[in-house]
């Protein structure tokens, strides 16, 4: 799941120059579009099609292999003349890797992309646009069967939708009961609306000690320009991205201010949260901290239950997130698969998107790699399956995850357009760098940089001029 890492100048020079590439590509690309019943993606008579399906899958990817291979079978059953070679997440920088291919005419037909890697490709014009055929088929495919938010990052400025979701994963607290044993703290509620963020640093303060080796109240993936940050903005009562207009960045708006403020505080005042330049300095990420007993809680998603379950030395559940001053909040993934729009075969990539996005798979997501469905419908059915599976999961309060889609809270990360990947990697991440990794800039930096996003994205500031305009507010 996760996906925050910036990139440097020199890298992003790089990146410019493929993105010129592919934007000629995508303008000389025809545009694909339904071209009868995608019911069948092929007749016994036609000759066999071979699609390749670029996986990705950083927590459980021998669970997902054995997720692929029981429902292969069924989808050549259905499908005789679609072969579909399963490519497992390959290794470096993957959207670099997808670059690669696309510039050279020879990409994957699907890809699966997590984060603000799923938006950047629709962006880039690389995606075929799904609308169409979500229309054809929209019994099957039945977006009301989804949470409220679910597609927000991966519609055009049309409002067409380009990707659907592979999981959903609801952001929560993993809590070490052991420790807080020990400590006399009472475990935090089950129920969403239990309990606010000041209740949250009152407790991991409790267990902060700067002393080495040092240990924590909590830790995540790296508080930056991300939607780590997102879900505390949101539960402050503003945005990272102005929903009405997203071409503006809004970290400069009052609740925003207050929320940075407040991280800034918990880690750098409190020591309560691991800030990310030691998470990184000691190789240490969120997951190891907790495994490891050196941090009480740590907010992450279902992806990591798994690891969780089997890592443990001592008894844990998880909680909701915190509410903010402004009400419950929680972040929903944004994991999903899209068509190369370069696809020789739409039709066909159409019937396996729709296989591999379907109730059954969700099922089998949770079955082999502890997935939370995206399915409003299926999704009781991950409390079961992961019961059956593990019987660690009868002592852990799994309901945490499903209540959360059932009652539609939280949302997806926000993207900022018309060039989210610029506006966070290049011009927010260098000011929460300094700001929440190295504590060496105020906070009012970020709203400094915040307002050089949105010129940015309304045409003001040239992307060559980006750099220029940074160091001048130094």
């Amino acid at each position: 799941m996760q996906s925050s890492r910036g990139v440097s100048r020199r890298d992003f020079l790089r990146w410019s120059s493929a993105l010129g590439a592919t934007a000629l590509l995508a303008a000389c690309a025809p545009a694909a579009a339904p071209t009868g019943s995608t019911g069948s993606a092929a007749s016994p008579a036609q000759a066999s099609i071979r699609l390749r399906f670029q996986s990705r899958e950083p927590e459980n990817a021998a669970g997902v292999q054995q997720l692929w291979d029981e429902f292969y079978q069924s989808f050549r059953e259905a499908n005789p003349n679609v072969e579909v070679e399963f490519l497992p997440t390959p290794g470096g920088d993957i959207r670099e890797n997808a670059m690669t291919q696309i510039v050279a005419g020879d990409a994957p037909d699907l890809f699966e992309f997590c984060c603000q890697d799923s938006t950047f490709f629709v962006q880039q014009g690389e995606t075929l646009n799904l609308q169409p055929f979500i229309e054809q088929d929209a019994e099957e495919v039945n977006l009301d069967d989804y949470y409220a938010n679910q597609f927000d990052p991966w519609k055009d400025q049309q409002g067409d939708i380009h990707l659907l979701p592979r999981f959903t994963g609801t952001q929560v607290i993993f809590y070490n009961k052991d420790m807080f044993d020990e400590m006399g703290v009472a475990y935090p509620p089950s129920e969403w609306g239990g309990w606010t963020w000041q209740d949250y640093q009152q407790i991991g303060r409790q267990f902060a000690r700067q002393e080495q080796p040092a240990r924590y109240g909590s830790a995540n993936y790296g508080m930056n320009a991300n939607w780590l940050t997102q879900y505390w903005v949101r539960g402050f009562g503003s945005h990272m991205v102005n929903p009405d207009d997203k071409a503006v960045c809004d970290l400069c708006t009052d609740g925003a201010m207050q929320a940075l403020e407040w991280i800034h505080e918990i880690i750098w005042d409190d020591f309560m949260f691991a800030p990310q330049s030691q998470a990184a300095g000691s190789g240490l990420g969120p997951l190891e901290l907790f495994l490891g007993q050196r941090s009480a809680m740590m907010e992450m998603g279902p992806w990591n239950l798994g690891p969780v379950a089997d890592g443990a030395q001592f008894r844990w559940d998880v909680a909701p997130m915190p509410d903010g001053p402004a009400g419950m909040t929680t972040h929903q993934s944004v994991d999903g698969t899209f068509i190369w729009k370069g696809t020789k075969n739409p039709d066909a990539s159409w019937t396996l998107l729709k296989g591999v996005t379907s109730p059954n798979y969700g099922r089998l997501y949770a079955k082999y790699a502890t997935k939370q469905p995206s399915r409003k419908s299926v999704i009781n059915d991950f409390v079961t399956l992961l019961r059956e599976q593990n019987p660690v999961y009868q002592e852990v309060q799994l309901e945490v995850f499903t209540d959360s889609i059932a009652q539609d809270i939280g949302g997806p990360e926000e993207m900022f357009w018309p060039n989210d990947f610029v506006s966070k990697s290049q011009i927010l991440t260098p000011a929460f760098d300094r700001v929440m990794m190295l504590n060496t800039a105020p906070v009012e930096l970020i709203c400094k940089h915040a307002e050089v996003v949105t010129k940015f994205n309304r045409g003001e500031i040239a992307i060559e001029d980006i750099g220029a305009t940074l160091d001048a507010l130094q």
